[in-house]
């Protein structure tokens, strides 16, 4: 597993399930790829930030500390 070196006492840690490996993504930053088997992910509420054209989409993913409970999908993420 995959840990980001940056570690701030407000940043919460995100964990994301590979629906296709089965393999656990920890990262204090939304990930674009499993750590595991290289699957691409989508950003969390891609379709509703799609609609903004002026927004690179490396910038679509979020920090863990911009993430709320309810913005996440029961199942596959979890934020400690």
């Amino acid at each position: 597993m995959k840990i980001n070196v940056k570690n701030n006492s407000e940043n919460r840690l995100l964990i994301r399930y590979c629906h296709v490996c089965l393999g656990i993504n920890e990262s204090y930053r939304e990930l674009t790829k499993c750590d595991k088997c290289q699957k691409s992910f989508l950003p969390l509420h891609y379709f509703t930030k799609i609609h903004d054209q002026t927004t690179k989409y490396d910038d679509l993913f979020c920090e863990s500390n911009e993430l709320n409970e309810e913005d996440l999908v029961k199942g596959i993420f979890v934020l400690w």
